[in-house]
């Protein structure tokens, strides 16, 4: 397929931030969706960043998808908290991962200040951004679709949640325990459509082109008006 003037536009990521309601200052890389389509908000697993999208940002981007890909509190260019917070290796004793779920309100709050309308605000994550892409989603009633890379029942107290009628493609790999737990559970309760890749866990699972083409696929055709 040709590539267009108007994909590489598209494709140029552009390097934002915004604040949450509880102090912390969130970077990101945000690729405008073209006219009509759904803007993806992204978010990664422990210890990465939201450099791990940049190949699926930019095959949605061809299709004109938007995607808002964040650096999660406490990681990469998002390190600036409140008085007394810690990077991510100290969430697990204060008990802290919930509290993530605040930076993709606030994504979805500065796509909103920009003229995104709340029904093309959708939601995306790996690992426990997957749970805490599904937590947000599920409370947003206007959230169109939702992408779940390795999900699980609960990471590290952050919990997987569903909404009745919300579009959603979940994928987990056969060696990733957990993960594939939580994707036959949510496949057997109808929750979800179910992919299982042959290795990987997260983005890795790109690495299988079939894989990686179902899910960019999956996602241009959730985000297209219908």
């Amino acid at each position: 397929m040709p590539v267009t003037a108007a994909a590489v536009v598209l494709a140029a990521a552009q390097a934002i931030s915004f604040s949450t309601k509880d102090g912390w200052s969130i970077a990101a890389s945000y690729r405008p969706a073209a006219k009509g389509k759904a803007t993806v908000v992204l978010a990664h697993g422990v210890g990465s960043a939201g450099v791990e999208w940049t190949r699926l940002a930019e095959a949605l981007a061809a299709k004109g998808v938007g995607t808002l890909a964040l650096d999660l509190r406490g990681h990469a260019g998002s390190r600036r908290g409140p008085p007394g917070s810690t990077d991510f290796t100290g969430f697990d004793a204060r008990l802290a991962w919930t509290a993530a779920a605040g930076d993709l309100r606030a994504a979805a709050a500065w796509l909103e200040s920009k003229g995104v309308p709340a029904e093309r605000v959708a939601f995306g994550g790996a690992s426990i951004g997957a749970n805490l892409a599904s937590i947000v989603a599920a409370e947003r009633k206007s959230a169109p679709f939702l992408l779940l890379l390795s999900p699980s029942n609960n990471y590290r107290g952050v919990m997987l949640k569903t909404r009745k009628g919300l579009r959603t493609l979940a994928a987990a790999s056969p060696a990733d325990g957990y993960a594939l737990i939580a994707v036959r559970e949510l496949e057997a309760a109808k929750a979800a459509e179910a992919l299982y890749p042959p290795a990987g866990h997260g983005v890795q699972m790109f690495e299988d082109p079939a894989a990686f083409e179902r899910i960019v696929a999956w996602t241009a055709a959730a985000a297209s008006p219908r």
